[in-house]
């Protein structure tokens, strides 16, 4: 006897590849700093979590009740597209650098506008790279690759800059994007992690 496969929820798929990573980088980030890992027991709590979805998606199946709309990580209901971002659907290396340059062009204060900017320099061998400007003027040794900032733009979350050097700057929707991370808490483990 053949038993049919449900089809895979795309959105659970990334909820648990999202937990997955945040495990692993809370456990990187604890061992950075000397603390206890305990990564058994978070991956044991997350699987008692996938298991438990899965059970109430068989029980709703077999009820006919219609899936739950809100996601199950968040505990409140999906805000509309236009609003803001959801943090986890940045790419998760797009978003560490997203999440530097936030951090260094708004802070934390919910500022809605900034001056920083990044400005687009050659490396040695040609390679096309961007470096981040604050308001003083000052610049961060760092650079940002190409690719990020392609895949950003992409995103809405950076654009162009009418400027006649090449530069790209947040765009509104990305600061509202950081800002809606601030206020969910915004904190640990990505505080923790040098970025950028």
């Amino acid at each position: 006897m053949k038993h049919s496969r449900t089809a895979v929820n795309t959105e659970r798929k990334r909820l648990f590849r999202e937990t997955a990573r945040e495990i692993l980088l809370t456990a990187k980030v604890k061992r950075q700093f000397g603390e206890a890992v305990d990564a058994a027991g978070a991956v044991a709590r997350a699987m008692e979590q996938a298991y438990q979805l899965g059970f109430d998606d068989a029980l709703n199946q077999a009820t006919g009740s219609p899936p739950s709309t809100a996601d199950p990580s968040e505990g409140v209901p999906i805000e509309p597209p236009d609003d803001a971002m959801e943090w986890t659907r940045i790419p998760p290396r797009t978003r560490g650098t997203f999440w530097s340059i936030c951090l260094a062009a708004l802070g934390r204060e919910r500022r809605t506008a900034t001056p920083s900017y990044l400005q687009l320099i050659l490396k040695p061998g040609g390679t096309v790279a961007w470096q981040l400007v604050v308001p003083d003027r000052s610049t961060y040794d760092k650079t940002v690759g190409d690719g990020t900032i392609v895949t950003l733009l992409r995103l809405g979350l950076l654009q162009h800059a009418p400027t006649e050097d090449p530069q790209v700057t947040l765009t509104d929707y990305g600061i509202r994007t950081w800002n809606r991370f601030l206020e969910r808490g915004g904190q640990y483990p990505e505080d923790l992690v040098e970025k950028l």
